[in-house]
């Protein structure tokens, strides 16, 4: 399976086509990349200039919610920044695409 994933601009139903492809990684199941996919949203986060300085992380993928809009993603993530001197992280949604090979 190929599973291609994309950042959002904060909100995973907002501005679908603009998301930007982040990876792409290729195993037999989401589990077989679950790793790779945490670790380049967090590697991805912390290559943007605004967040390069503080330390990023993600969670692992999950189902899209039923209550999301957009339908184009099989599984959803969230990207979390840790700033320095900050009351609260800051979270970015990522959309993975499932696809067969």
């Amino acid at each position: 399976m190929k599973y291609l994933l994309y950042r959002s601009f904060g909100n995973l139903d907002k501005d679908v086509k603009k998301h930007e492809l982040v990876a792409v990684e290729y195993g037999k199941d989401i589990y077989d990349v679950t790793d790779a996919l945490i670790k380049a949203a967090a590697d991805d986060l912390a290559g943007l200039s605004e967040y390069e300085k503080y330390e990023t992380a993600a969670f692992a993928p999950e189902r899209t919610k039923d209550f999301r809009k957009t339908k184009r993603y099989a599984y959803e993530m969230t990207g979390i920044v840790y700033p320095t001197h900050a009351d609260k992280n800051i979270l970015i949604d990522f959309g993975i695409v499932e696809e067969a090979e």
